[in-house]
């Protein structure tokens, strides 16, 4: 049986678990680079004081073409290393905010209406609550209409396995919540209030320290959270903002499992097999040997990027009933 298997159900889950792997890796290379020439400037400055910058600049740059210019004097020589590692914690909390809502904007735009995809999406950034009319607000309005038309065929075959992983947080999904909040009210003052430390920013840290007290911490790691101060700097901590990753990821994978059981989610996965065999011949002859025609079967839902099914026999009835083979 092919092994490449995917963990998510969503094409845009299985990107953007990549994608986040991908940024770090380019963040940390960054991070990298900037702390061992930091360190080397420092090192040069206070060997030689009396060198006028520009020398030093010319020293580390020379023949090396830059797109931009960059303030030696106020990167390398004014600044504390603590300061660039709050640039990277804002980095790092602008890209894993902007995935996850273009995620989310993907997935409910694949499987909602375009009347509701909108709402949802923005539905799955929230913990769950109750508005002041009694109707049901946060990741359950999604969540519920997804379940409004269920797919038997996804309930039963792949949301098993979907849900079935160490990434999934769904016993924990308001918690998690909770804390994605938090960073994402960061994120926003970052961008509307200068970075400065906000009423709801103080709430949501208070509820993120509250549900992280509780034992056991739904947490793999513990935040440390700094304490902020209103209308001061936000202080964000470059850990907690990795943690703050993890969390994200989390969210993703057990979103992807619970909006898979929709109907939609069943048209999206004959899609994705069609489109396969309609682009390749190869997998339109099927062996009439029993054993191999399964294992063909068993390389085309590799190649579809769908997950292992519960039961395959049932998988191929239905591969059969839908004349997909």
């Amino acid at each position: 049986m092919p092994s490449s298997k995917p963990a998510f159900f969503f094409s845009s889950t299985q990107s953007v678990d990549d994608r986040l792997g991908d940024i770090f890796s380019f963040i940390w290379g960054s991070y990298a680079g900037l702390r061992d020439l930091w360190w080397q400037v420092r090192g040069f400055k206070a060997q030689f004081p009396d060198l006028h910058i520009s020398t030093i600049e010319e020293k580390f740059l020379a023949g090396l073409p830059m797109p931009g210019g960059i303030d030696f004097q106020k990167i390398f020589v004014e600044k504390d290393w603590e300061e660039h590692e709050k640039e990277f914690s804002r980095w790092i909390i602008f890209d894993v905010c902007t995935l996850y809502e273009g995620w989310a904007e993907k997935v409910c735009k694949d499987i909602f209406t375009s009347s509701t995809y909108e709402r949802n999406a923005k539905a799955i950034q929230f913990p769950s609550g109750v508005k002041s009319n009694g109707q049901v607000s946060g990741y359950p309005v999604a969540v519920n209409e997804a379940n409004t038309s269920i797919s038997n065929l996804m309930k039963d075959e792949f949301l098993p396995n979907l849900k079935n992983t160490h990434q999934n947080c769904w016993d924990f999904i308001d918690q998690h919540l909770i804390a994605y909040r938090f960073f994402k009210e960061c994120r926003n003052s970052f961008i509307h209030s200068e970075g400065v430390v906000t009423q709801d920013i103080i709430d949501k840290h208070g509820e993120l320290l509250a549900v992280q007290a509780a034992a056991p911490s739904p947490f793999r790691s513990n935040f440390i959270l700094p304490s902020q101060i209103l209308g001061q700097c936000i202080d964000l901590n470059l850990k907690d903002c990795i943690n703050f990753a993890t969390v994200v990821r989390k969210l993703i994978c057990t979103f992807d499992a619970a909006l898979s059981v929709s109907i939609a989610s069943e048209a999206i996965l004959e899609q994705r097999i069609r489109k396969l065999i309609s682009n390749n011949p190869k997998w339109n002859n099927l062996p009439s040997d029993p054993t191999k025609r399964e294992q063909r079967v068993h390389r085309i839902l590799a190649a579809s990027k769908i997950p292992e099914p519960q039961c395959f026999t049932n998988m191929m009835t239905w591969m059969k009933s839908k004349n997909v083979i």
